[in-house]
């Protein structure tokens, strides 16, 4: 009979417990509730981060620059460079006039362009992975399309600049026997400073490989006043000219024939992406400027 009696206040005391749970999750249940994702819709005005690698894990892009100056950052020879690095404005699916022309864009234009495609139903403020790719442009002339380059490069020994580009370069004011860009493959050393120019020569040795921003590997070889630098590309390598990428197609005997049909090179890009709301104002800017294209 005690056994019977303790069962059902164990059941009683069960109930109430339960039915304390569920008062406590109504009563706070609307303070308790997680905050939903904000998602970016075609037609949003939004800042962009990215940083951009092809398949060897290189970085060929980026808006970011202190990852593109990190000690260990491994960039590639052919990364294209900002002029001012910082989030990139842009509309979401943004439509572009159609001219009946060849579209050609640079580099980091074209990241733009199809990032603005692939953005809609993603989330604000949180890191995506995006594979980045490209299309052939389409009835492009042979005249844009292929660009031939010398297989070397001549390079003097020792040059003038103005004193104004080596301190934009260098980062600082020339001094006699400094040298400079130790972390590069071709160092500099001051040789003379004028009021208006530095003399400086390049320290390179015979047989040395060396990474030639824009064109990759390349070994010196060394002659009396000039280091002849021997590219060491290879079909399907990048290249880089000034903004654009395109890729080595065919080698003659001293010359590489570039292809600038597609605007990554041939590659899918592996993108790192944070995307921001960007406030209203921006978006009617876009949006005019949208429409004066």
């Amino acid at each position: 009979m005690m056994g019977i009696m303790m069962c059902k206040r164990n059941i009683q005391l069960g109930r109430t417990i339960i039915a304390g749970a569920l008062a406590l999750s109504m009563l706070y249940g609307c303070t308790t509730t997680s905050t939903s994702v904000k998602r970016i819709n075609a037609g949003d005005a939004v800042l962009v981060d990215y940083t951009c690698r092809i398949e060897n894990g290189d970085i060929l892009a980026s808006t970011q620059e202190q990852i593109v100056f990190e000690k260990e950052a491994q960039v590639s020879h052919a990364f294209v460079p900002m002029k001012s690095y910082g989030s990139i404005p842009l509309m979401v699916n943004r439509e572009m006039k159609k001219t009946g022309k060849p579209i050609t864009r640079g580099l980091q234009e074209e990241i733009s362009y199809r990032l603005g495609k692939q953005l809609i139903g993603q989330a604000y403020d949180q890191i995506l992975h995006l594979a980045v790719a490209s299309e052939a442009i389409e009835n492009l002339p042979k005249m844009e399309r292929y660009l031939q380059i010398a297989k070397i490069i001549r390079r003097p020994k020792q040059r003038d600049m103005p004193k104004a580009d080596f301190i934009k370069v260098a980062g600082k004011e020339p001094k006699v026997g400094e040298i400079l860009f130790e972390d590069r493959s071709l160092q500099w050393r001051v040789m003379d400073v004028q009021k208006d120019s530095v003399t400086i020569r390049y320290l390179a040795e015979e047989g040395q490989r060396i990474t030639l921003p824009s064109f990759g590997e390349a070994i010196v070889r060394e002659k009396d006043d000039h280091y002849n630098l021997e590219i060491q590309g290879r079909p399907g390598s990048l290249i880089r000219v000034g903004p654009y990428i395109g890729r080595i197609v065919d080698i003659t005997n001293k010359l590489f024939i570039i292809d600038f049909e597609h605007p990554f090179g041939g590659r899918e890009l592996s993108c790192e992406v944070t995307v921001k709301k960007e406030n209203d104002h921006a978006a009617l800017d876009l949006e005019s400027d949208s429409k004066k294209e």
